[in-house]
């Protein structure tokens, strides 16, 4: 009795989301993507640089903060509002990253029993909704952004003007909404053509 490989007692069990069948969206990109692929990389690589970096800075801040808190009885001054500013910040940069990467939280149960077909058009469904869904949020982020320019809002203790953070926010939805759309057209790329 013989066994493939990758299926015996000792094999490593496949990533969750795995397509044995080419159907992964790094796979897909590499196919069918070109230079659209390799052009959104360069755009939101700095994006995803920026998220990670106001990580850092987030962690060294809470650092000191439970470090004045905890040993000289003296939190830093605005912990609560700069966090809160960081969260977004960390989010909405990171989303187009994590888009391109198709690294979001998924459920795949019955995505895994569909064909290679039906998994491509399900892909291009999902795309289009996503991409009008991230179309709106983008608009009304940008409405908001304004408001609160217009109304020179700030945090309520640093006085940290909000107006930035909601265009940094504008400039994360955007690029998700560039990501899903370049995701959707691989797809819909992979869809066409395997279907000749």
């Amino acid at each position: 009795m013989t066994e493939t490989p990758g299926t015996g007692p000792g094999a490593a069990p496949e990533s969750a989301g795995a397509a044995p069948d080419g159907l992964t969206m790094e796979e897909l990109q590499r196919t069918y993507g070109g230079p659209l692929v390799r052009w959104l990389r360069f755009v939101h690589t700095p994006l995803h640089v920026a998220a990670g970096v106001t990580m850092l800075a987030l962690l060294a801040w809470t650092v000191a903060d439970i470090v004045g808190r905890s040993f000289f009885n003296h939190p830093v001054r605005g912990t609560i509002e700069l966090t809160e500013l960081a969260v977004v910040v960390i989010v909405y940069l990171g989303l187009s990253y994590a888009e391109s990467r198709d690294s979001h939280i998924a459920v795949d149960l019955l995505y895994l029993r569909l064909g290679a077909r039906a998994r491509l058009a399900l892909r291009v469904f999902a795309g289009l909704v996503g991409l009008l869904v991230v179309s709106v949020m983008t608009w009304r982020l940008y409405l908001y952004a304004g408001q609160l320019g217009a109304g020179g809002y700030t945090t309520g203790t640093l006085r940290v003007p909000l107006y930035p953070v909601a265009l940094l926010a504008v400039l994360g939805a955007g690029m998700f909404g560039l990501a899903i759309l370049v995701n959707t057209a691989v797809a819909f790329l992979a869809l066409v053509r395997r279907r000749r």
